[in-house]
């Protein structure tokens, strides 16, 4: 899974020789100046264009030293970009925000210092292109994050994994190598210029119904699955439902939630200036499985956010990040009427990027073993970690959405499904 974000910055920086002055819209041609943007840098429909609902400077759809003037020819309120005080982007940062070119050769050297020794060092990669205030901001970042993951570790590990430093310790380090590689990620992102290409998060649609198809790969046995899930939006309320079986239906899964979004964007399923949110949920499920003569019973509930970065810095515009924990309780059944009951601790992280104003893509970390995954074999760490992956959605034409997941642990799990958005109006 390493090589994931070399691959995306390579993309990114090929993409971006050919962009590098300004980036075409939709229908081939370049935004004049004075051209308002969405929030990542793309033009939008007035339906969902922070212009129409007048954003003002400073907040999300604002870069950082911009003002709006109003009356502006086109415009409701166009963005003129003023210069960053001195001492915080650099000329270069400067030229990178403004949109001016960045030579090929200055691009691949801030690509490979974002990757090594930016592994180590965040923000190197964007003090190469000379924006310091971006470097500084996510240096900072990663030392955060580090901080609160050694808060959370050297309890357990002094301890010998008590149950008493498990339980607070585990959010705290998954939250703080999240936040740390996400530092990392957006640095690489920063460097390959990806915060050029238009992005725009999209709100959630007011109601779905989904199909999918999964296949497991694991030392014992092979498994093709089909699931199915809806969702439905009330409001401030979500509620799910979905279950899958196996081909021979020797596993069936069956499941129900709800969800309550304490802020974020309403869900119409149109573009957003902003995709930050924080969400709490309760679920119940129940999965059978005949080959291992086992039933298990879960409920959980799990408190989830997501924060779009350009809230640290506008060059980071067109990426997030994603953190969640929370707890639950298993009550398994064997053979024979035997049963245990064990508590479950919830953690997952994700950095991601928005793919223009049609879905988006992220890597992910879940430290949940009981799915169909697994937990990776990490040596001593066995049982233990969790395990990593890929997600994305994307629309593809009208109320329709194709989605596909990557999720390694002690199986290989794959999952391609469409989903149909309802509610979307003339989107």
């Amino acid at each position: 899974m390493m090589r994931s974000p070399i691959v995306v910055a390579l993309v990114l920086a090929a993409t971006n020789m050919h962009t590098a002055v300004a980036t075409p819209d939709r229908a081939g041609g370049v935004p004049a100046a004075g051209t308002p943007v969405g929030s990542r840098g793309t033009p939008i429909d007035a339906a969902g264009s922070p212009e129409a609902a007048g954003t003002p400077p400073g907040e999300p759809g604002t870069p950082d030293g911009a003002e709006r003037t109003p009356g502006a020819p086109g415009s409701a309120g166009s963005t003129v970009a003023t210069p960053a005080p001195a001492g915080e982007s650099g000329a270069g940062g400067a030229r990178a925000e403004a949109g001016v070119a960045v030579s090929a050769s200055r691009r691949a050297a801030a690509i490979a210092v974002a990757i090594f020794p930016g592994v180590l060092v965040h923000g190197a990669g964007s003090w190469v292109l000379g924006n310091r205030r971006t470097a500084k901001r996510l240096a900072a970042t990663g030392a955060l994050g580090l901080a609160a993951a050694a808060a959370g570790g050297l309890p357990i590990v002094g301890s010998g994994s008590s149950p008493y430093t498990i339980w607070p310790g585990v959010p705290l380090v998954v939250s703080g190598v999240g936040v740390f590689l996400s530092s990392w990620l957006a640095d690489i992102w920063v460097a390959a210029g990806g915060s050029q290409l238009p992005a725009t998060p999209l709100a959630m649609a007011p109601w779905s119904i989904e199909v999918a198809t999964t296949w497991q790969h694991d030392a014992y046995r092979e498994r093709a699955l089909l699931g199915g899930a809806g969702h439905l939006e009330l409001g401030r309320l979500g509620l799910d439902a979905g279950g899958y079986v196996d081909a021979q239906n020797a596993s069936r899964s069956g499941g129900v939630g709800a969800r309550w979004r304490f802020f974020g964007p309403a869900a119409t399923g149109r573009a957003v200036p902003d995709g930050t949110r924080l969400v709490g949920r309760v679920d119940a499920r129940l999965d059978r499985d005949d080959d291992d003569l086992v039933t298990l019973a879960t409920a959980e509930g799990e408190l989830s956010g997501r924060v779009d970065l350009d809230r640290l810095d506008p060059a980071i515009r067109g990426s997030f990040l994603e953190l969640s924990v929370g707890g639950g309780v298993t009550r398994t059944t064997y053979p024979r009427d035997r049963h245990d009951t064990a508590a479950i601790l919830l953690a997952r992280f994700a950095w991601g990027a928005y793919l223009g104003d049609r879905g988006e893509l992220a890597l992910f970390y879940d430290h949940r073993r009981d799915g169909l995954a697994g937990g990776l074999a990490a040596s001593h760490a066995a049982g233990f970690v969790g395990s990593v992956g890929a997600t994305t959605e994307l629309r593809v034409t009208g109320p329709w959405a194709a989605h596909g997941q990557l999720q390694v642990g002690s199986a290989w799990v794959t999952t391609l499904g469409v989903r149909y958005l309802g509610g979307l109006g003339d989107r």
